[in-house]
């Protein structure tokens, strides 16, 4: 169990149901964090110990000398940069299962991106642990006008 996350115009908050936060089983906000947890500036690089960090939020944190396990999610910047057409559809997709990636040691992930409207993105993520009978279905929104993302 987790608490949930919902996207919001300030990046992402907890959820309330009533007074108290709302729970979620499954992988969406190890999903959401992985795709959009980075900072859009930059990746990891190597950083002087007087320097502010300004890739993925908890590399500072864990594994801080092992760049091997440290997270960069790309998805986020590229979309802010990335025509959406074709050719870009495509990139992006790239993105998400690279950003995804680390999944893969202990599920199956298929992503389907789609260009649902001329400035509209939906990503598609079907997550099927090797124990489960079904797939989980995760989809997210983007709204490449306002730079929004919402989790469906």
């Amino acid at each position: 169990m987790d608490i949930k996350l919902v996207s919001t115009v300030n990046g992402s908050d907890l959820e309330l149901k009533g007074n108290d936060l709302t729970i979620i089983n499954g992988f969406q906000n190890m999903i959401y964090l992985a795709l959009f947890g980075g900072n859009i500036e930059e990746s990891t690089k190597v950083y002087e110990p007087t320097e502010q960090r300004l890739d993925w939020w908890s590399n500072n944190t864990f594994d801080f000398d092992n760049k091997a396990v440290q997270m960069n999610s790309r998805l986020e910047r590229e979309l802010n940069r990335i025509v959406l057409n074709s050719s870009g559809r495509s990139k992006i997709e790239q993105i998400v299962n690279q950003d995804l990636k680390f999944m893969k040691a202990f599920a199956k992930v298929d992503v389907t991106v789609a260009i649902t409207d001329v400035d509209r993105l939906e990503i598609l993520i079907k997550v099927k642990e090797p124990t489960k009978l079904n797939a989980n279905e995760y989809v997210f929104l983007w709204d490449s006008t306002n730079k929004e993302i919402t989790i469906k």
